[in-house]
């Protein structure tokens, strides 16, 4: 019940924190709800709009949320199941073209849902929620080397690396470690203790403990779990902290993870360099000749403890995936206070 009351006030606070929501809706929502990514040929995707949903329950913004949750259900719902197709293409004869799906987009729309129940006291985004936790529980959640492990989609990351071994041989996996959003994990474990998440949280807390590579201690973008536990970047991306990765501080510190996770990026985030280099090469430790978007800065002053506010307000230049980082960042500070 405790745990219950505090999941509520958190969802509460949340709604309540000021954003420059107006901002981004008027140069990355469209008037039908689809959000752009315009630093991608303006496709869309289930993380952008699952992002999209959360913030305008952070804004209590209903005719947005209703919007955005809308055209998801109708362009990105996949037929048999209760997951989100994870990429819209505009203009493209078929704009759905790969039906497979993203987790972390399942997982924000799943929670902007719960949530949205919460602030506007509306059980039916709550039941629409709990459909969709089903099913990433179902498709996505797997056991391997004594941890639940959370698939960055249904299909394409367990790699038979194994075949023509003695014995069946478990799969290698690839994994995501930005898609464990840990702060969603502990409100779904609030609403519904009997569904797993806090295992999976526990798991997934473990496992970027012991996924650090390089000169700075830091997780790749992608990581591959080998059919018998051991851990590396994973093949076929750039072994870099970068893109992808840049979220797995934000979620942490907003899933409110233990100080030992922090050691290693604070260290990185307040390095000597000036400014953050956009990304580093974990096998080589040679890092980007640029530096990362103002998102990222915000979620460095998370990381840190310094809030940059300035970095939370996006500019006419950044794109979104720089402006969404930089909302999410803010809506975490707030949610945390």
């Amino acid at each position: 019940m405790v745990a219950l009351v505090s999941w509520l006030l958190a969802g509460a606070a949340l709604a309540q924190a000021p954003l420059p929501w107006t901002d981004f809706k008027g140069r990355f929502l469209t008037e039908d709800g689809r959000v752009i990514d315009n630093g991608n040929g303006k496709v869309s995707h289930s993380e952008g709009q699952g992002f999209a949903m959360v913030l305008a329950v952070a804004a209590d913004d209903r005719p947005a949320f209703d919007l955005i949750w809308s055209w998801t259900e109708v362009h990105l719902r996949r037929r048999d199941d209760a997951l989100f197709s994870w990429r819209y293409v505009p203009d493209a004869a078929n704009p759905v073209d790969d039906p497979n799906d993203a987790a972390d987009g399942d997982i924000f729309i799943a929670w902007a849902l719960a949530r949205g129940a919460i602030r506007w006291s509306d059980p039916a985004l709550e039941t629409a929620s709990a459909e969709i936790r089903r099913a990433i529980l179902r498709k996505l959640v797997v056991e391997a080397g004594g941890r639940r492990l959370l698939l960055p989609g249904v299909d394409g990351f367990r790699v038979e690396t194994n075949k023509g071994k003695q014995g069946d041989a478990p799969p290698d996996l690839i994994i995501n470690p930005s898609y464990y959003v840990f702060p969603a994990f502990a409100d779904f474990h609030a609403v519904a203790p009997d569904e797993g998440w806090d295992r999976l949280s526990a798991d997934g807390m473990a496992l970027l403990l012991d996924a650090r590579f390089g000169r700075y201690g830091l997780p790749p973008d992608w990581l591959l779990v080998t059919g018998d536990g051991r851990l590396a970047p994973a093949p076929g991306w750039p072994p870099r902290f970068g893109y992808d990765a840049a979220r797995v501080p934000l979620y942490l510190v907003w899933g409110r993870a233990p100080a030992a996770q922090f050691t290693a990026l604070r260290a990185w985030f307040g390095g000597t360099w000036g400014v953050t280099p956009a990304w580093v090469d974990l096998a080589t430790g040679k890092l980007a000749a640029y530096q990362a978007s103002r998102g990222v800065r915000a979620v460095a002053g998370l990381v840190l403890g310094t809030r940059d506010v300035a970095a939370e307000v996006p500019l006419a230049d950044d794109n979104y995936y720089s402006a969404v980082l930089a909302l999410l960042a803010a809506a975490a500070w707030h949610d945390l206070r």
